[in-house]
Order: C-alpha cells, then sequence, then structure tokens
C-alpha cells in the first residue's frame, strides 16, 4: 500500500509541474497524506533478526545526547 501511494504522490506531482491538469496537484496531496497518516501511529524505529549468540545493545540517554554519566557503572560511555 506504501509502495503505490507513493508512486500515486510521486506522478501526481509530475504531471501537476508539468502543467496539465491542477486535479494531479489534488491526487499528489492526498496521496501524500494517506501515506504520513498511516505511519503516524508507527513508533518502531528499528527492527532487526538477530541470530543465536548475537547481541544487540540499546542506549537511551536525555535529549539525545550522548554521555558518559548515562552509562551504567563499569562500562564505557560510547
Amino acid at each position: 500500500m506504501d509502495r503505490l501511494l507513493r508512486r500515486l504522490s510521486r506522478i501526481g506531482f509530475r504531471h501537476g509541474m508539468a502543467g496539465e491538469h491542477w486535479a494531479w496537484f489534488v491526487l499528489a496531496a492526498a496521496a501524500f497524506l494517506l501515506r504520513r497518516a498511516r505511519r503516524a501511529g508507527d513508533d518502531l524505529v528499528l527492527s532487526r533478526r538477530l541470530e543465536p549468540g548475537e547481541r544487540y545493545l540499546v542506549t537511551l540517554s536525555a535529549a539525545g545526547r550522548r554521555s558518559a554519566r548515562a552509562a551504567p557503572p563499569g562500562q564505557p560511555g560510547h
């Protein structure tokens, strides 16, 4: 569905910029807004499959800044 909306948005914008009927811009705007609305509730930032034995370290820090103080005791800050 996302691919279809992206394609409609691109096609509508291209045709609208080429001077064709204004309805192409309306199509592009509607497809763009629908695409954004579909993704608005998605809180997933990263998805990764781990094989047995692999580890993935997730670090959270205040206001998105990296800080050595945010690291657990005995662990390096980065």
